[in-house]
C-alpha cells in the first residue's frame, strides 16, 4: 500500500477538508445533540464518505462523498437527488454556493456557519477562493489508507465489552476515530463548549490522521483522557518499537509510513492501539476494566 505525506498533497486536501466540513456541519444543524458529539460523525462507505441518513430533517437525508465517481450526491427520502460534481480548478467558495442549492433542490434548506473549524488557515467557507485543487488519485490513495486504518481500528475494538464507540470521521480534525469509554465521568472543568462536550467522561481514543503542516506524516494516534504528560517510567508498554509518545501533544504516534514497514502492518496498528490502552491502566487503572476487558463468549457456530 501506498500513502502520500501531507505536503505532497496538501492544496486537494485542504479543499478536501472544507468540503466535508460543509457536510458535517449540514449534518449538525439537524441531527439531535449525543453525547461526545456523536451526531457529527460521518461514515466511510467503499467509495468515500457519507453522512449516513439524517432523520430529524424536514424529509430525511443523506449526503454521500463518492470518490470513485467524482461527486456528491444528496438525496432524500422521497426519492429526489442532486449531484455536485467533484473537479479541479473549482473554488471552496464554488462548492458552497453548489451545496446549498443541491439541499434546497432536495427539500432540506440549510444555513451553516461558514467559519471552518479547527483548520490552520482559518477561512470562510462561502467566500473561499483560495482552495480549489482536486487531484482524483491523491484522494483515492487517502480513502485507500482510511479504509485500511478502519479495518484496523475494528479489529482493536473488537474484543472490548464495554460501550466503544466505532471508527468516524470527524470533520474538524479530518480524521478517522474510535473510543473505549470507562464509564467514570470526568469533566473538563474549564470554559470551552466544544471541549465540554467531547471530554466528559475517562475514555481512550484511537484513530488515523493524514498530517498537518507541522507534522506531516500520516499517522496512527493514541490519546487518554484524563490526557497523559509523563509515561512514568511505563514507555515499555508502548508498542512497536518504533511508536513514540508526544508530550506537548499528550498523544502517543505511530506513523503509517512505519507500519507498513513490517511484515504485519495491520497487527502492528492493532499492537500500538492495545499497547497504548493497556498503558493507561497502567498508569490510572480504570474501575471497570475487568468488566470492559472480559472477553466476549459468543458460540463459534
Amino acid at each position: 500500500m501506498d500513502f502520500l505525506n501531507y505536503t505532497d498533497w496538501q492544496d486537494t486536501a485542504d479543499t478536501l477538508h472544507m468540503l466535508l466540513q460543509m457536510s458535517g456541519k449540514v449534518k449538525l444543524l439537524y441531527r439531535a445533540k449525543r453525547p461526545e458529539w456523536a451526531h457529527i460523525r460521518q461514515y466511510l462507505t467503499l467509495d468515500g464518505i457519507s453522512t449516513g441518513i439524517v432523520p430529524e430533517a424536514p424529509v430525511p437525508f443523506e449526503i454521500n462523498f463518492d470518490f470513485r465517481e467524482d461527486q456528491v450526491v444528496f438525496r432524500n427520502y422521497n426519492g429526489k437527488t442532486e449531484k455536485v460534481a467533484l473537479e479541479d480548478g473549482k473554488s471552496v467558495g464554488d462548492y458552497y454556493r453548489q451545496f446549498m442549492a443541491a439541499l434546497k433542490q432536495i427539500d432540506v434548506p440549510a444555513r451553516i456557519d461558514v467559519k471552518s473549524q479547527e483548520f490552520y488557515d482559518p477561512v470562510d467557507l462561502d467566500k473561499d477562493g483560495k482552495h480549489r485543487s482536486y487531484q482524483k488519485e491523491a484522494v483515492l490513495l487517502w480513502l485507500d489508507n482510511m479504509l485500511f486504518a478502519d479495518r484496523a481500528l475494528n479489529r482493536f475494538l473488537a474484543p472490548f465489552r464495554g460501550k466503544v464507540t466505532c471508527p468516524a470521521y470527524y470533520f474538524g480534525t479530518m480524521d478517522l476515530s474510535c473510543l473505549v469509554y470507562s464509564g467514570e465521568a470526568a469533566s473538563w472543568g474549564r470554559e470551552d463548549k466544544v471541549m465540554q462536550y467531547a471530554f466528559d467522561e475517562k475514555c481512550y481514543e484511537c484513530g488515523f490522521w493524514p498530517g498537518d503542516p507541522n507534522f506531516p506524516k500520516p499517522a496512527f494516534y493514541g490519546m487518554p483522557y484524563p490526557f497523559v504528560r509523563d509515561l512514568q517510567g511505563n514507555d515499555k508498554f508502548l508498542r512497536p518499537d518504533k511508536a513514540f509518545f508526544k508530550p506537548e501533544k499528550q498523544e502517543f504516534f505511530f506513523t503509517l509510513e512505519d507500519a507498513l514497514n513490517y511484515p504485519n502492518p495491520e497487527k502492528m496498528v492493532i499492537d500500538f492501539c492495545r499497547s497504548g490502552f493497556d498503558l493507561v491502566q497502567e498508569l490510572s487503572r480504570w474501575k471497570n476494566i475487568d468488566w470492559i476487558t472480559r472477553p466476549l463468549d459468543y458460540p463459534e457456530k
